[in-house]
């Protein structure tokens, strides 16, 4: 347990993303100090370009309040692998460290924990979502970061990096004074189980069940990880063909948000859309085209795909997919995690691995419920609760069974 904030090392621009140059822009050129490992003159205009052979360089804030002023950087992506990527432009609060790994640039956000939580929570949602929702997520966000089990870029020396593989990170514009004042509320505050911080999980819709953290992940099972039916009365069994073909009463269903008005809730990089229940329908063609692309084999056709085992949210974590290649011979491949059945069965990656399958010599159909790995709260289930007077602590623990809120600074 720690006692006070610490400062996050937060991964920008990564030696993934293979860039060779990056833009900032200073809306007060003067809050800063400029650190060049390679003599260079003052810096003294808005704009800064760094190129790959410019050694490491340090951006510091002389100021030290708290004003929106940042630094911009341009063209970060947002959403890697994933098939909503994009790149915008993010004003960050704290100081940089840019530096050469591997000849390729990395951008490092050295942030305040608290500066971090009030960018994450309107970064993954909006500012628009009722307090209870922000109070929420952010106390979610500050536990997940502070558990620190995953260490997907410790490599690196991140705690984190700043997109959907940890937890979006997408600056200070955002940002609302409302919003701000959440994050201020919960300082401090996180789940314990067994007083130890909860390593607290979260995707964007369960689709009215989540799932347990063993049945996604290689990892021992979690008390507070377990599924739970995202709504007021639990089921004893699933029929899953009824279940994802028809609409349900869950948390996150239409009944207590509207998918017609959810745009105005979510993300900036994410899609409008159907996220409760959805639809992928390939022609055999089409499907083969992206399928052979990923397995680097030419397929003619898909035989068959046996579903081997579901979790209990209904998400698919073992399956047999079978196909024919063009010279004519048959052979099968087992995906054995929900993870790559997400990453394989889309030509860049499906909304959740929870489905049912519909496959003729012509087509092949997917009706599925859910985004994301549907592990802990479910965003839109949390915004559902909200919007319909449950407060911040009934949404923790509806998600997070048995957890314990605990001021640790």
């Amino acid at each position: 347990m720690l006692n006070k904030e610490p400062i996050l090392a937060i991964g920008i621009i990564l030696p993934q993303d293979n860039r060779r140059t990056v833009s900032f822009y200073f809306s007060n050129p003067e809050d800063y100090s400029i650190n060049f490992q390679k003599p260079k003159k003052p810096h003294t205009s808005e704009k800064l370009t760094v190129s790959l052979h410019d050694g490491d360089i340090k951006i510091n804030k002389i100021k030290t309040d708290n004003s929106t002023n940042g630094v911009t950087i341009y063209d970060v992506p947002a959403g890697r692998n994933f098939h909503w990527k994009k790149f915008i432009d993010v004003t960050l609060p704290g100081n940089l460290f840019i530096t050469n790994r591997n000849d390729k640039l990395m951008v490092i956000n050295l942030v305040p924990l608290e500066q971090y939580l009030a960018s994450v929570a309107v970064s993954e949602m909006s500012s628009s979502c009722p307090d209870e929702f922000l109070i929420a997520q952010s106390i979610t966000a500050r536990s997940w970061i502070l558990a620190g089990t995953e260490k997907k870029h410790s490599n690196l020396g991140l705690d984190a990096c700043n997109d959907d593989c940890c937890q979006r990170y997408q600056g200070i514009s955002q940002q609302s004074i409302q919003s701000i004042k959440t994050v201020e509320k919960t300082c401090g505050q996180v789940l314990t189980f067994d007083n130890k911080i909860c390593d607290a999980r979260y995707s964007k819709s369960c689709g009215g069940i989540t799932e347990n953290c063993e049945n996604v992940w290689n990892m021992a099972p979690k008390p507070y990880l377990k599924s739970v039916f995202d709504g007021q009365n639990r089921l004893q069994t699933v029929d899953w063909d009824c279940w994802l073909s028809e609409p349900q009463n869950s948390f996150c269903s239409p009944k207590y948000i509207d998918e017609k008005y959810l745009t105005k809730f979510l993300g900036n990089v994410d899609e409008s859309g159907q996220y409760f229940r959805w639809k992928n329908c390939y022609t055999q063609q089409i499907f083969c085209e992206f399928f052979s692309k990923k397995i680097n084999e030419s397929v003619s056709h898909i035989k068959n795909i046996d579903i081997l085992n579901r979790g209990e949210s209904g998400r698919i974590n073992k399956l047999n997919l079978k196909y024919q290649l063009d010279d004519g011979s048959k052979k099968s491949l087992i995906l054995n995690s929900e993870y790559d059945i997400r990453s394989t069965l889309h030509p860049s990656f499906l909304y959740s691995s929870a489905f049912i399958l519909k496959l003729d010599e012509s087509n092949i159909e997917l009706i599925g419920g859910g985004w994301g790995h549907g592990v802990g709260m479910c965003q839109i289930g949390a915004l559902g609760m909200a919007l319909n007077d449950y407060s911040a602590q009934e949404i923790l623990s509806h998600y997070f069974q048995g957890s314990l809120l605990k001021k640790i600074y």
